[in-house]
């Protein structure tokens, strides 16, 4: 459509009085014709920019409600895992407190059908003695004797922090490692970290490892009781300085030892 050069505009009223008359130039017109395209484009644009923040929130809302979803159902296992976790303890427990070992049940089941109806009165009386007698099985005692010199630490992999899974206890060369509660030598032997070292399993989930050591005095498969003499404090494998590097796991997962642990070492 051609724009003519010149462009009349009159404006009457209602009373056809007091008339007015505009004259736009072909430069104007096509200049209040851009202006209203460009209002328009902006207009679209604003619209645009509306819907798709209104479909943004409406996405964010779908989020947040699947997220408390997740939430909810996390919280529910967690406290079913704890549950459970409770009654392996409690079970663990009551088979301690018996002397029954675990990975004989099945058997002890059936030799218990097929044996004389309940032991010797002296055996019961020893059984009921042990179990009265029964230490916990979480560790309690400090390992050794001497200063902490460096803690438990998670580390940050994202810094480069590397992990320190126990604490170091400095002492004397030949100080005596202690069993920090009763249990049996799942290991003993050397590592290229730790070179000699001891692990004893105690039950509940609970496993510790001595490590450093100059020499042990246990051997794999023995039973120790919480205080006795498992080994002697050195600096084997990579140590520049005497002590005792002491880990405490529980379920795989490390421990940090001042959990369970109170006070101090006893000084040298």
């Amino acid at each position: 459509m051609r724009i003519p050069r010149m462009t009349r505009i009159i404006l009457v009223p209602d009373n056809e009085q007091g008339a007015r008359e505009y004259n736009l130039s072909r430069r104007m017109a096509l200049a209040l014709i851009f202006l209203a395209m460009l209002l328009a484009t902006a207009l679209l644009v604003l619209l645009y920019s509306f819907v798709g923040r209104q479909s943004t929130l409406a996405r964010m809302n779908n989020l947040e409600r699947e997220l408390e979803s997740a939430r909810v159902e996390t919280a529910t296992v967690q406290s079913m895992q704890r549950e459970l976790a409770e009654s392996r303890t409690l079970q663990e427990k009551l088979l301690r407190m018996l002397g029954v070992d675990e990975g004989a049940i099945p058997d002890s089941l059936g030799l218990m059908e097929d044996a004389a109806p309940g032991p010797p009165p002296s055996s019961l009386r020893a059984l009921q003695q042990a179990a009265a007698q029964a230490l916990p099985p979480e560790p309690g005692l400090w390992p050794a004797a001497g200063r902490v010199t460096k803690e438990f630490d998670k580390g940050n992999p994202v810094n480069g922090e590397r992990p320190h899974q126990g604490i170091d206890i400095a002492g004397q060369p030949d100080t005596p490692i202690l069993a920090v509660a009763p249990g049996v030598v799942s290991r003993a032997g050397k590592d290229e970290y730790l070179g000699n070292y001891v692990e004893i399993r105690h039950g509940l989930g609970y496993l510790t490892v001595y490590g450093h050591l100059a020499r042990s005095a246990v051997a794999a498969g023995d039973a120790v009781q919480g205080g006795q003499v498992i080994a002697y404090m050195g600096k084997s494998g990579q140590a520049t300085a005497t002590h005792l590097h002491f880990e405490i796991w529980r379920n795989d997962e490390p421990v940090d030892p001042r959990r369970l642990l109170s006070g101090e070492p006893a000084p040298q």
